[in-house]
Formats: C-alpha cells, sequence, structure tokens
C-alpha cells in the first residue's frame, strides 16, 4: 500500500514542477519585455535533443542486451562518463542550432537566458510534473489492487517488465524531504541551464567556438555527481549539495563575466517580420 508520505512527497513534486518554471518565466517576461516564443525555443530544444535524439545513442551503448552496453553498465567510469558526456554534447549542441536558426535574429542579451529559462523550465515540468501525475495515476493503481493486472498485461505481450514491477517499492520510498530534495535538484538545473544558454547564446553571436566546447565539458560535469549517485557511489544529498553549489557558482560567474557586461542597455529588436 501507498501511504499518506509518499502522496504528500509526489504532490511537492508536482507543485513544484508546475510553479517553479511557469512563476519564474512570468516573473521573467514581465521584468524584461522578452518574447514568450524565446523561452519556448528553449523548451523545444529540450525536448528534441534531450528527449529524442539523445535516446538514439542511449539505447544502443546502455543496451543491457549487447556485450557493449553490458561491458559500460557494469563500469561506474564508463557509465558516468558516457552518460555525462552524451548529455552534454547533445544539449549544448540544441542550444547551438536554436540560435543559429530559429534564434538567428535576437541578439538582445536577454535572448540567452529567456531560452535557458525554456530550456530548464520545461525539463522540471516533465521531470517533476509529468512524473509526479504518473506516480499519482500508479499509487492510485496499487492501492486499487490493479497494478499487478497492468503488469500482467504488459507481460503478455512479451515486453520486460522490470522496471514496472520496480514502481511499488519506487513510489512507497517517496517522502516530503524527497520531494524538496527533488524541487531543489530542479532549482539547480535552471541556474546551470540558465548559465549555458547564456554561454552558448555568446558563442554564437562572437563566433566563439571554445565557449561551445566549455558549455560541454562544464554540462557533463554536472552531470557526473547524478550518475555517481545512480551506482551507488554517493549519497543523495551529498549529490544535491554539491549539485547546488556547482549550478549557483556557474551561473553567478556566467552572469558577470558575459551578461552582466552589457550593461542595460538592451539592441534593437528585430521586426515583426522576424520573429518565429
Amino acid at each position: 500500500m501507498i501511504g499518506t508520505s509518499a502522496y504528500i512527497g509526489i504532490g511537492i513534486m508536482i507543485a513544484g514542477g508546475v510553479l517553479l518554471p511557469v512563476a519564474v518565466t512570468i516573473w521573467w517576461l514581465k521584468k524584461t519585455k522578452e518574447r514568450f516564443t524565446t523561452v519556448l525555443a528553449g523548451a523545444a530544444t529540450w525536448i528534441l535533443f534531450s528527449m529524442l535524439l539523445e535516446k538514439i545513442p542511449i539505447y544502443f551503448l546502455f543496451n543491457p542486451k549487447t556485450r557493449l552496453g553490458q561491458s559500460i553498465l557494469g563500469s561506474v567510469v564508463l557509465y558516468t562518463a558516457i552518460g555525462a558526456l552524451l548529455a552534454g554534447i547533445f544539449e549544448e549542441t540544441g542550444r547551438l542550432v536554436a540560435f543559429r536558426t530559429v534564434l538567428r535574429n535576437r541578439t538582445n542579451r536577454e535572448t540567452g537566458l529567456s531560452h535557458g529559462i525554456g530550456h530548464g523550465g520545461f525539463e522540471a515540468l516533465f521531470m517533476m510534473g509529468v512524473t509526479g501525475i504518473e506516480f499519482i495515476a500508479f499509487a492510485v493503481m496499487i492501492n486499487a489492487g490493479t497494478f499487478q493486472s497492468l503488469v500482467d498485461q504488459t507481460a503478455a505481450t512479451g515486453v520486460d517488465t522490470s522496471s514496472l514491477q520496480a514502481i511499488p517499492a519506487q513510489i512507497a520510498a517517496i517522502t516530503p524531504v524527497y520531494g524538496l530534495v527533488s524541487l531543489l535538484e530542479r532549482v539547480s538545473a535552471m541556474f546551470l541551464h540558465a548559465g549555458l544558454s547564456i554561454l552558448v547564446f555568446h558563442a554564437v553571436r562572437e563566433r566563439r567556438t571554445g565557449l561551445y566546447l566549455l558549455a560541454i565539458i562544464l554540462h557533463a560535469l554536472f552531470d557526473v555527481p547524478a550518475a555517481l549517485y545512480q551506482t551507488g557511489v554517493l549519497n543523495l544529498y551529498v549529490v544535491e549539495a554539491i549539485l547546488a553549489v556547482y549550478a549557483v557558482l556557474f551561473f553567478v560567474a556566467v552572469d558577470r563575466v558575459l551578461y552582466r557586461k552589457e550593461g542595460g542597455s538592451r539592441e534593437p529588436q528585430p521586426t515583426e517580420g522576424a520573429k518565429c
């Protein structure tokens, strides 16, 4: 049975996953008068490059049914390095493509940060909001005694049900503290994505390839502690503390070195015909 504590923890996840990106987006758009489509471009970047394209090499490299997949999954070093690099390469390349295509006519300094809010905001919405709703649905099925029927029906189709069978224990382990820790992780990730978008924006605008490569490396480093937690090397709370400090320090550095150096001036906005 799934208890009240788990429901509260999931509720915190859903509320945080929805309210965090919505509140930040509304505040930013009102503060800067930026276009909402720039934020949407950031969300689209995450969907296309992280949710879709990145999953292609992940399927082949981390497939437990292949010898290569078994080798990678069996090695903490390979699992951590490859997983972190894939995230860095695909997501930063996504930013690069966005700034060179749909956002190429938007050169004011706020563009990079707006894109980062969309990128990190939608990730938070999906990782906490959508996942939390799925957990609620599964929890209701578990308590109603119908979850096992879902597992049996899935198994009858020949699909591996190991991930489904692990869900009851996973949901039962959720607590209000876990929900708050998940929220902290998303806040850290939003700081990171905001900083990375500023970095890649300047890489494109100033034609500095080195900044793009730096973004890949810094993104990969951010994902290392999480991978080490998944492999059992680091404690969850230690990981979240590392990620929070890393993300905030990185954002402050990028803000001061790249963003604020332009002062409060805004470059002329493109004409209405240039909007996407």
